[in-house]
């Protein structure tokens, strides 16, 4: 069966774009990052190959190991990481963008994704319902890669942070 995906999600971070930007410069970190992520290939410069563990519920008999090649590209002012899928690569066809915007109190983080999964086993009796459960099967795998961005965003700031509360 084929399942297809559009999802969009954004989060906010408390610090400056400047500081930010280094998810769109630094490719490999920014996609390890991913839950479920079961190994990332390098199959060019900025094209990898995704394969990420079974998502999906054993109960429902509904699992499926996606896996996407990826071309991936920084926009012209560095504020967007944007990926377009390889033709051939995977079982599944997924486009999108990272980007960051200032707002008055730190910047956003936008996620875009939209896509196609290829072979995805359903019983029958879980068709109409397999598109929107790993639709938000997906979703929640991305309100945690943002969440995952964010701590490894704050991290580094934590040791000043925690220096200047014990002076």
């Amino acid at each position: 069966m084929k399942i297809n995906i559009e999802i969009e999600r954004s989060l906010l971070v408390d610090l400056p774009v400047k500081q930010v930007r280094m998810l769109i410069d630094e490719v490999e970190p920014t996609l390890g990052r991913f839950p479920k992520l079961k190994k990332l290939t390098r199959l060019g410069p900025d094209q990898y190959l995704s394969e990420l563990k079974a998502i999906g519920s054993s109960i429902a008999n509904i699992a499926h190991e996606v896996s996407y090649g990826a071309r991936y590209r920084r926009s012209a002012d560095g504020l967007a990481l944007n990926w377009d899928a390889i033709p051939g690569q995977g079982n599944a066809s997924i486009s999108g963008s990272l980007s960051v915007a200032e707002k008055k109190t730190g910047s956003e983080i936008r996620f875009k994704v939209k896509g196609e999964l290829r072979d995805v086993p359903v019983p029958l009796m879980y068709r109409l319902a397999a598109a929107p459960f790993i639709q938000g099967k997906f979703a929640h795998l991305i309100d945690i890669y943002l969440e995952l961005t964010r701590d490894a965003l704050l991290e580094p700031a934590a040791p000043a942070a925690k220096k200047k509360a014990t002076r």
